[in-house]
C-alpha cells in the first residue's frame, strides 16, 4: 500500500500557499525534485502515472509520519458540515445563513482542525492557482499536466453560482483530505474541483 502524496494535492496545496500541507504530507526527501517551488519541498505522483521504474519516486512526499500516532480517525468533522450548509445557502434552501458565511466557516474550522495558521491571509488571496504539474523523472512531457482549477479562494459574492459552487466543492475536497469516498461522491455528483484526468487508465 503505497502512502505518497499525489500530484494534485501538490498542484493544490502549494499553489494555494495552504498551510494545511503539513499536516498532511511529511517533504520530499530529495530537494532536486521541486525546483519550480523550492520553498515548497513537497512533490507528488500522479494518478495512474506511467513508472518505469517504482522506485524512482521512493524519495517523493508521504502522508505525515503524525497519522502513525493517531488513536483515532475522525469521519465527520465539523468543516464538513459548514460546507453542506455553503452548498444548501447557494441552492437556496431554508436554514441557512449566507453561502459566503458558510464557506468561510468551512475554511477556517478546517484549518483549526488540521492545527494550520494563516487562514485569515488565505481566505484573501484572489490571485494564487494550483499549479500545473511536471515529473522530473520522466522524460518530457510523461506524467506532466496543466491544471484545471481556475477559481481562486477568497469568496466573491459578484460571480456566478457555478463559480461559487466550484469554490466550495473545491475547499471541500482540501478540507475532506481524510474522507476520500465523500470527495469522491462530490466529485462524481458536481464534476468539482476539476481534477487532473489520470495518465493511464
Amino acid at each position: 500500500n503505497d502512502t505518497r502524496m499525489s500530484a494534485t494535492m501538490e498542484s493544490v496545496l502549494i499553489g494555494y500557499n495552504d498551510n494545511r500541507i503539513s499536516a498532511f504530507f511529511d517533504p520530499a526527501t530529495d530537494n532536486t525534485l521541486y525546483p519550480d517551488h523550492p520553498d515548497s519541498p513537497y512533490k507528488g505522483i500522479r494518478n495512474g502515472a506511467l513508472l518505469v521504474a517504482k522506485d524512482d519516486r521512493l524519495t517523493y512526499s508521504t502522508i505525515s509520519s503524525d497519522f502513525e500516532n493517531w488513536t483515532e480517525r475522525p469521519y465527520f468533522r465539523a468543516a464538513e458540515t459548514q460546507f453542506l450548509l455553503a452548498e444548501a445557502a447557494l441552492r437556496g434552501w431554508a436554514g441557512t445563513q449566507s453561502a459566503q458565511y458558510h464557506y468561510e466557516e468551512g475554511v477556517r474550522t478546517s484549518f483549526s482542525e488540521w492545527g494550520a495558521g494563516g487562514v485569515d491571509e488565505y481566505l484573501m488571496d484572489d490571485t494564487s492557482l494550483p499549479l500545473d504539474y511536471d515529473d522530473p523523472k520522466a522524460e518530457g512531457a510523461v506524467n506532466d499536466f496543466v491544471n484545471r482549477i481556475m477559481v481562486t479562494v477568497m469568496w466573491d459574492e459578484a460571480d456566478d453560482n457555478e463559480t461559487k459552487l466550484e469554490k466550495i466543492m473545491t475547499q471541500k475536497w482540501i478540507s475532506g483530505y481524510m474522507n476520500s469516498i465523500e470527495t469522491w461522491v462530490d466529485h462524481r455528483r458536481t464534476d468539482y474541483p476539476k481534477l487532473p484526468f489520470n495518465y493511464k487508465n
